[in-house]
């Protein structure tokens, strides 16, 4: 087995670590390694690879996408249409997910913003505080990492909705579907979680008019794509206070900018793109799961 690895310089280690532990038979190497030579893979593992990548590697059976979100390697021109197109569906990543949501919720449902700020004027002003299970909590997005999180918080006794296109199997919370029923869902959601991936129909989908549409004092938690937001139309909603405080952790371009105007708003939590960083040893033993049906399926034999 051929694989070929294009991932950050800071990844790249202990994904080789991981393919070593769980693929020790297999011919694994380096983008940057084997672009000026013959050398073909058959398998890629790449994460924001250049298109030269593509051009380059022609007997490709599948590619995998070292994160949930493929919106950087579909604006790539050259990238193979016929090529089946992995991503990982969960890999680890769902648990961190959900601690980096409830502390969204506790951060502001519990008031803690308040209290950072009281603590900084020497203030003793205990606030008054409602159970967070009598809020409804909106996720809007239901892959695999959405679902999981539903189902999650609903475990936990919270009251938990979500939205998507089409309607999902089996879920253990209630859900809205298309576009028709978007306004309702968002009118319920006192918590609004984005989990939408970055495509041209999720571009701005939360406009001005729909954020209006949250419920007066509603949180935003942004950890699915930054585009799906409109930033201006958010800050605005922001400082007015029709919305209580935003956790961010995607932006719609990234890094961001020292001039960006969040930068500056006090009800606004911002991270680097972390909320769930991909785990390693997860994602590979996913890839080499999926590898292992591709080549059951083609007639190969693993003895």
């Amino acid at each position: 087995m051929r694989i070929v690895l294009s991932s950050p310089l800071t990844d790249q280690e202990y994904y080789l670590k991981a393919l070593a532990k769980f693929c020790p038979y297999a011919d694994i190497r380096l983008w940057d390694a084997v672009k000026e030579t013959s050398w073909q893979a058959e398998y890629a593992l790449v994460w924001k690879p250049d298109n030269g990548l593509f051009l380059h590697q022609k007997e490709l059976k599948a590619i995998f996408n070292l994160g949930a979100g493929i919106d950087a390697l579909e604006k790539l021109p050259d990238l193979p249409k016929d090529t089946p197109l992995y991503k990982l569906r969960d890999a680890g990543m769902g648990q961190w997910m959900l601690e980096y949501i409830l502390y969204g919720m506790i951060h502001f449902g519990r008031h803690f913003d308040r209290y950072q700020q009281y603590q900084s004027e020497r203030r003793w002003q205990p606030e008054l505080t409602t159970s967070l299970q009598e809020k409804s909590i909106g996720i809007l997005g239901l892959g695999p990492l959405g679902q999981f999180v539903g189902d999650q918080l609903r475990q936990l006794g919270y009251n938990v909705a979500g939205w998507s296109r089409s309607a999902k199997k089996e879920l253990s919370f209630d859900q809205f579907n298309g576009y028709e029923n978007l306004d309702h869902f968002l009118s319920r959601s006192h918590f609004l979680v984005n989990l939408l991936p970055a495509k041209d129909e999720t571009y701005h989908l939360l406009s001005e008019d729909r954020l209006m549409s949250l419920p007066r004092g509603a949180v935003v938690i942004s950890v699915g794509r930054g585009s799906v937001i409109d930033e201006h139309a958010l800050l605005v909603q922001l400082q007015t206070r029709h919305l209580r405080g935003a956790l961010l952790d995607v932006f719609e371009h990234e890094p961001l900018s020292k001039e960006h105007p969040f930068w500056q708003q006090d009800n606004i939590v911002m991270t680097p793109h972390m909320a769930a960083p991909t785990q390693y040893e997860d994602a590979i033993k996913q890839i080499l799961a999926d590898i292992l049906d591709i080549e059951l399926d083609q007639g190969y034999r693993f003895l």
